[in-house]
Protein backbone atom coordinates (compact mmCIF):
# COMPACT_ATOMS: atom_id res chain seq x y z
CA UNK A 1 0.00 0.00 0.00
CA UNK A 2 1.27 3.40 -0.94
CA UNK A 3 2.09 5.50 2.13
CA UNK A 4 -0.32 8.13 0.82
CA UNK A 5 -3.21 5.68 1.33
CA UNK A 6 -2.48 4.84 4.97
CA UNK A 7 -5.37 6.09 7.05
CA UNK A 8 -5.51 7.75 10.41
CA UNK A 9 -7.93 6.24 12.91
CA UNK A 10 -10.51 8.93 12.17
CA UNK A 11 -10.12 8.59 8.40
CA UNK A 12 -10.67 4.85 8.78
CA UNK A 13 -13.81 5.45 10.87
CA UNK A 14 -15.18 7.72 8.14
CA UNK A 15 -14.37 5.11 5.50
CA UNK A 16 -16.15 2.42 7.54
CA UNK A 17 -19.33 4.52 7.48
CA UNK A 18 -19.02 5.22 3.76
CA UNK A 19 -18.30 1.55 2.97
CA UNK A 20 -21.41 0.48 4.90
CA UNK A 21 -23.64 3.13 3.35
CA UNK A 22 -25.64 2.07 0.33
CA UNK A 23 -25.82 5.66 -0.94
CA UNK A 24 -23.45 8.62 -1.09
CA UNK A 25 -23.48 10.74 2.08
CA UNK A 26 -23.19 14.48 2.58
CA UNK A 27 -20.82 15.97 5.12
CA UNK A 28 -23.87 16.98 7.18
CA UNK A 29 -25.09 13.36 7.20
CA UNK A 30 -21.63 12.15 8.21
CA UNK A 31 -21.39 14.76 10.98
CA UNK A 32 -24.82 13.77 12.26
CA UNK A 33 -23.91 10.07 12.21
CA UNK A 34 -20.68 10.61 14.15
CA UNK A 35 -22.39 12.88 16.68
CA UNK A 36 -25.12 10.30 17.29
CA UNK A 37 -23.12 7.05 17.15
CA UNK A 38 -19.59 8.05 18.19
CA UNK A 39 -20.24 11.12 20.34
CA UNK A 40 -17.97 13.18 18.07
CA UNK A 41 -18.97 16.77 17.47
CA UNK A 42 -16.90 17.99 14.53
CA UNK A 43 -16.83 21.49 13.14
CA UNK A 44 -17.68 21.51 9.44
CA UNK A 45 -14.11 22.56 8.61
CA UNK A 46 -12.68 19.58 10.54
CA UNK A 47 -14.82 17.08 8.66
CA UNK A 48 -14.05 18.87 5.39
CA UNK A 49 -10.33 18.39 6.07
CA UNK A 50 -10.78 14.64 6.63
CA UNK A 51 -12.90 14.31 3.48
CA UNK A 52 -10.35 16.30 1.47
CA UNK A 53 -7.54 14.00 2.65
CA UNK A 54 -9.56 10.90 1.74
CA UNK A 55 -10.19 12.39 -1.70
CA UNK A 56 -6.48 13.17 -2.16
CA UNK A 57 -5.63 9.59 -1.15
CA UNK A 58 -7.91 8.33 -3.92
CA UNK A 59 -10.31 6.54 -1.59
CA UNK A 60 -13.44 8.64 -2.07
CA UNK A 61 -15.01 10.86 -4.66
CA UNK A 62 -17.70 13.49 -4.43
CA UNK A 63 -20.38 14.98 -6.58
CA UNK A 64 -22.34 18.15 -6.05
CA UNK A 65 -26.10 18.53 -6.02
CA UNK A 66 -26.97 22.17 -5.61
CA UNK A 67 -24.88 23.40 -2.70
CA UNK A 68 -24.33 19.97 -1.17
CA UNK A 69 -21.39 17.63 -1.82
CA UNK A 70 -22.05 13.90 -1.54
CA UNK A 71 -19.22 11.44 -0.86
CA UNK A 72 -18.83 7.79 -1.76
CA UNK A 73 -15.93 5.33 -1.71
CA UNK A 74 -13.95 4.63 -4.85
CA UNK A 75 -12.00 1.74 -3.34
CA UNK A 76 -13.83 -1.11 -1.62
CA UNK A 77 -12.92 -2.19 1.88
CA UNK A 78 -11.76 -5.53 0.47
CA UNK A 79 -9.41 -3.82 -2.00
CA UNK A 80 -8.10 -1.48 0.70
CA UNK A 81 -7.39 -4.45 2.99
CA UNK A 82 -5.70 -6.39 0.19
CA UNK A 83 -3.46 -3.44 -0.65
CA UNK A 84 -2.58 -3.04 3.03
CA UNK A 85 -1.74 -6.71 3.42
CA UNK A 86 0.44 -6.61 0.32
CA UNK A 87 2.20 -3.52 1.67
CA UNK A 88 2.98 -5.30 4.94
CA UNK A 89 4.16 -8.39 3.07
CA UNK A 90 6.46 -6.28 0.88
CA UNK A 91 7.79 -4.06 3.68
CA UNK A 92 8.36 -6.65 6.38
CA UNK A 93 8.82 -9.95 4.56
CA UNK A 94 10.47 -8.96 1.25
CA UNK A 95 7.23 -9.88 -0.52
CA UNK A 96 7.66 -13.51 0.50
CA UNK A 97 4.66 -15.43 1.78
CA UNK A 98 7.09 -18.08 3.03
CA UNK A 99 8.91 -15.48 5.18
CA UNK A 100 5.53 -14.29 6.46
CA UNK A 101 4.45 -17.77 7.58
CA UNK A 102 7.86 -18.44 9.14
CA UNK A 103 7.48 -15.27 11.21
CA UNK A 104 3.83 -15.99 12.00
CA UNK A 105 4.50 -19.43 13.38
CA UNK A 106 7.97 -18.61 14.76
CA UNK A 107 9.11 -22.20 14.97
CA UNK A 108 5.87 -23.55 16.41
CA UNK A 109 3.92 -26.15 14.48
CA UNK A 110 1.00 -25.19 12.29
CA UNK A 111 -2.06 -27.24 13.16
CA UNK A 112 -3.19 -29.92 10.73
CA UNK A 113 -6.46 -28.04 10.27
CA UNK A 114 -4.60 -24.82 9.40
CA UNK A 115 -2.36 -26.70 6.96
CA UNK A 116 -5.37 -28.26 5.22
CA UNK A 117 -7.18 -24.92 5.06
CA UNK A 118 -4.10 -23.22 3.62
CA UNK A 119 -3.51 -26.04 1.13
CA UNK A 120 -7.13 -25.86 -0.02
CA UNK A 121 -6.90 -22.10 -0.42
CA UNK A 122 -3.63 -22.34 -2.39
CA UNK A 123 -5.07 -25.07 -4.63
CA UNK A 124 -7.93 -22.73 -5.54
CA UNK A 125 -5.66 -19.83 -6.50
Amino acid sequence: MDRSQKLSETEYEIMEVLWKSQVPMSSAQLASYFAEHHNKEWKPSTLATFLSRLTQKGLITSHREGRVHYYRPIKSKKDYARDGAQGILDALYDGSIKNFFAALYGGSQMSEEDRETLKEWLDNQ
